[in-house]
C-alpha cells in the first residue's frame, strides 16, 4: 500500500478553523493506494514545530484508514508526540498559539 499524499495551503489563516484537515480516496479498495490530500493553516508556517507534529498524526490516521481500520483516529492519538498529545483540539491549538504571539510579541 502506498500512501500519495498533496499538501495545499489555506489561502487565509481563520481562528477557529481546523489547522488541519484531510480528505483521501482509495479507488481500488482496501489495502491498495491511497491519495490524500492534506490541507494546512498558513499559521503552521511560523511553528515548524506543531506542524511536523500535526502531520505526523495525519499520516498515522490516513495509513490506518487506509488498511481498513476502523479507529484511525484513536490509534494516530495513541501514537502522538508529546507536543500535541494535551492541546485539546481546536481551541486548544489556538490558545497555543495565541500564547506564542504574545511570548514573541505579536
Amino acid at each position: 500500500m502506498r500512501i500519495i499524499i498533496n499538501k495545499t495551503y489555506y489561502k487565509n489563516s481563520v481562528k477557529g478553523r481546523e489547522p488541519i484537515k484531510y480528505s483521501v480516496k482509495q479507488p481500488k479498495g482496501v489495502g491498495t493506494d491511497v491519495h490524500a490530500s492534506i490541507k494546512i493553516d498558513p499559521v503552521l508556517k511560523k511553528h515548524k514545530d506543531l506542524r511536523k507534529a500535526l502531520l505526523y498524526h495525519e499520516k498515522r490516521e490516513i495509513s490506518a484508514w487506509g488498511s481498513g481500520k476502523t479507529n484511525a483516529h484513536s490509534l494516530a492519538r495513541k501514537r502522538e508526540p508529546k507536543l500535541t498529545k494535551n492541546i485539546g483540539g481546536v481551541s486548544g491549538f489556538w490558545k497555543e498559539i495565541g500564547r506564542r504571539e504574545k511570548l514573541n510579541g505579536k
